[in-house]
């Protein structure tokens, strides 16, 4: 069985949404009908790693316990989103690469991982790149270098990669990165058929690691949910968190599609849980809109400002989250620092659809209508079909003078899912309807 590390997109490391975690997949056959056990190894991470920290320690020179230590590091930060682990994983894997140059394409990959997770797309690029040139034929660096592409907005370039994989079968590492180029270049039907293939087969898989297992059927959720099938979408989220109940992003996200249902109480629930396993200012904010919603003002405050001290530990450690950037436009709080988030966001990514939609949406409540709607442009080059980033566009559209566009935009993400948000799906209704007249 070969591994190949892919990096976790967890909103520091990630958005989703925006951007989309890695992980680590297997490339094995499905053999069977079906589903495979459910794997328990998270159980067994801390300890793993204490054996293979010890062997490492024995042998200076042991370059395969290295990068077997540096890949364990990187399950460890998916599983429980400490980013000392990430620290690890990339100081591990470079002394293994130290040890052996050559062919090291493991140590290559938990580089290029660690990267992504820090926002250092050039880095991970060139790490993938590197590993490409040691086995042009492997197709997990292709994919994962198609991957980055799409982080920085090379959609192009993505796409010229994902068209022609070097393996007839392809396996689901590759599939689940199609799917996430179709999804964003506005072909979500076809996403949600090539995600779900790619699922069936990790079920499948015998030794697959529960949260990878997990994280495919959040990718499902997350494309049924952008489809408006929100029952669907509760029934995956449940499968992940069945198969992984620790999984931080499968509670963000479900608290997600709870709060534009408006229930308050799941929000609450699953907010809580999610800002405990890892405390991302979205996380925290959606406990702070459910705590408000139930009339606990005083936890809202209190939640307020644990999503200001987190925005300050990620400043430090290099993580720009766009996400605490679209909270603050929504909330039309702290508008300077969601700006200056936006722009770190569009300093590291170019011209990539989500960083567009997160500068047009925040300059758009600072009321520079006209700055926005180049950003917005941009945003919706692909007629991306995300309900709320065809919202944004709708309105800057309606604030700029395009009428047609905005009743375009607005119809599009009402017909998508008529609850795609708390607030802005009846914003939506009520701009169409004063257009109506």
């Amino acid at each position: 069985m070969k591994a190949s590390t892919a990096a976790a997109a967890f909103g520091a490391a990630v958005a989703l949404g925006a951007a989309w975690p890695w992980f680590a997949s297997h490339r094995a056959q499905a053999n069977g009908i079906q589903p495979a056990p459910i794997s328990t190894d998270y159980r067994q991470r801390d300890r793993l790693i204490a054996f293979e920290e010890a062997q490492a320690r024995l042998d200076p020179a042991d370059q395969i316990t290295r990068r077997m230590l540096a890949s364990e590091y990187l399950q460890r930060f998916r599983e429980t989103g400490d980013l000392n682990d990430v620290a690890r994983a990339h100081a591990m894997a470079e002394r293994s690469l130290a040890l052996q140059p050559q062919g090291n394409t493991q140590a290559l990959g938990v580089i290029a991982s660690s990267d992504i997770i820090f926002h250092r797309f050039p880095a991970a690029l060139a790490a993938e790149r590197a590993s490409l040139e040691g086995d042009p034929s492997n197709d997990d660096a292709r994919a994962q270098s198609a991957s980055i592409l799409m982080e920085v907005g090379r959609y192009e370039e993505a796409e010229q990669i994902l068209s022609h994989p070097a393996d007839p079968d392809v396996d689901p590492t590759w599939m689940s990165i199609r799917a996430r180029y179709d999804e964003v270049t506005g072909n979500l039907a076809g996403a949600r058929v090539v995600m779900g293939a790619a699922t069936q087969r990790v079920d499948r898989m015998s030794g697959i690691s529960a949260y990878t297992r997990s994280w495919y059927h959040l990718r499902d959720a997350q494309l049924a949910f952008e489809a408006g099938e929100a029952g669907t979408a509760a029934g995956e989220y449940d499968e992940s968190l069945r198969i992984y109940p620790d999984n931080a992003m499968a509670l963000l996200f479900s608290a997600k599609l709870y709060r534009a249902h408006h229930d308050w109480q799941r929000t609450l629930a699953a907010a809580t849980r999610s800002a405990e396993l890892y405390p991302l200012p979205q996380a925290l904010g959606y406990e702070a809109d459910a705590q408000r919603a139930l009339g606990d003002e005083d936890g809202a405050r209190r939640t307020d400002a644990l999503i200001a001290a987190e925005q300050r530990l990620f400043d430090v450690q290099g993580i720009n989250d766009r996400l605490l950037a679209m909270y603050y436009a929504e909330h039309r709080e702290h508008l300077s620092d969601a700006l200056a988030a936006a722009r770190s966001d569009i300093a590291k990514r170019g011209n990539e659809v989500y960083a567009d939609d997160t500068m047009a949406w925040v300059l758009a409540t600072m009321g520079r209508w006209k700055e926005a709607r180049i950003y917005s442009v941009r945003a919706a080059r692909y007629e991306t079909a995300d309900p709320e980033l065809q919202y944004h566009c709708g309105v800057i559209a309606a604030h700029t003078g395009h009428a047609d566009e905005a009743r375009r935009r607005l119809s599009m993400a009402i017909a998508a899912d008529a609850s795609f948000h708390p607030f802005y799906a009846d914003d939506a209704r009520r701009i169409l309807a004063s257009m109506s007249k």
